[in-house]
């Protein structure tokens, strides 16, 4: 037999391809994980930056400053 047959070739393109969307795949759960890292240090931020915002109002409202209001952060 000389060279490769039609099944072969086709056999090897489809592997060839279903290896790079393996691969794709692959960078895509590692993306994931990554943003769901990076969404739960953010989540953390903002629980602080709310804690300090609140804090600021209860701050301010218990000077009477002329100008500013007091407010609940929810």
């Amino acid at each position: 037999m000389d060279g490769l047959g039609f099944p072969e070739a086709i056999g090897g393109v489809v592997s060839l391809l279903l290896s790079i969307i393996a691969y794709l795949l692959q960078l895509l759960v590692q993306d994931f994980r990554q943003m769901q890292k990076e969404q739960a240090s953010l989540r953390e931020l903002f629980v602080l930056l709310k804690a300090d915002q609140q804090r600021i109002w209860d701050w301010l409202s218990s000077k009477k400053i002329p100008g500013t209001r007091s407010k609940n952060i929810d």
